[in-house]
């Protein structure tokens, strides 16, 4: 098996002072693996600066000045990376445990034709009760074409395959992942790491809550970028049934493995949703 990666995470922060110590732990208390950590926060006037302070003494580079959004921190983080193997993880969300990258390095070693690796992510709610799994089996350049076939905070790639494609388009604010997902995956390999990498955090001021006519609207351009119609629009259908369905025989297999789960929700079903919102509290 081929020598495991370094790898390059950035996150882009603003005014997330309260979650950003479980961030900043999370990624420096990663076992087996190197980790370049590259924080962009775009001008907090919150605890941010305090926290950074605190428990950011592992980080490879970091500043706190005003910018152009998420989008323009993460183009800036990506710009000095310098791993072989990068992702990012907004300053709400944080690795699950502290071998996940380990096991995604050792995906990435055992499939060197690979260009992209995705784990499954555990969806917290804001004091981090397990609310909802995110299991999506067989990520694929086929199923990117209709869907975002995997979960962001849990997903990571290979250098040379963002620079190949030209990185992240500012044009896009909110599924700048779905994008450059979309991207990156065409004639390139994806592979899949059965554990959970990552955790995402269902908090009242994320993008995820108070976003949706701008998710709306740009995830239809991804959608409609390979395609128009009636016809394309019903493979987009069937493709997200069939993530919804390998989702669910992902977690039952799990189950039959004897594999621990935080949850048994499925976040890629309406009902499971419906249930983890009532159960929690959660406004999505």
């Amino acid at each position: 098996m081929a020598a495991l990666p370094t790898f390059t995470i950035v996150t882009p922060s603003f005014n997330q002072g309260r979650y950003l110590r479980r961030n900043l732990e999370s990624v420096a208390g990663q076992q087996g693996v190197s980790v370049e950590h590259i924080l962009l926060d775009g001008g907090s006037t919150d605890d941010t600066l305090d926290v950074i302070a605190r428990h950011g003494g592992h980080l490879a580079h970091w500043r706190s000045a005003p910018d152009g959004g998420q989008t323009a921190s993460l183009i800036e983080g990506f710009s000095r990376a310098r791993g072989q193997v990068w992702g990012w993880l907004n300053s709400d969300d944080y690795l699950w445990d502290e071998r996940a990258l380990l096991h995604v390095a050792e995906a990435f070693a055992a499939r060197p034709e690979a260009a992209m690796v995705s784990g499954d992510t555990v969806l917290v709610t804001e004091d981090e009760r397990p609310a909802m799994l995110d299991m999506v089996p067989g990520p694929s350049a086929r199923k990117m074409r209709y869907t975002m076939c995997v979960p962001q905070q849990s997903t990571f790639w290979r250098a040379e395959a963002y620079r190949a494609v030209g990185g992240i388009d500012p044009a896009f604010r909110y599924c700048m992942d779905f994008d450059l997902f979309q991207r990156m995956s065409q004639g390139r390999a994806m592979a899949r790491v059965p554990r959970f990498v990552a955790a995402f955090r269902l908090q009242p001021a994320s993008k995820t809550a108070t976003w949706g006519d701008v998710y709306r609207r740009e995830v239809a351009l991804c959608q409609s970028r390979y395609g128009r119609g009636a016809l394309h629009w019903l493979a987009v259908k069937a493709v997200t049934m069939e993530l919804r369905l390998g989702s669910a025989a992902a977690e039952l297999a799990a189950l039959a493995s004897g594999r621990k789960l935080p949850c048994l929700a499925n976040c890629r079903w309406e009902p499971c949703r419906a249930f983890a919102r009532k159960r929690h509290g959660l406004s999505f």
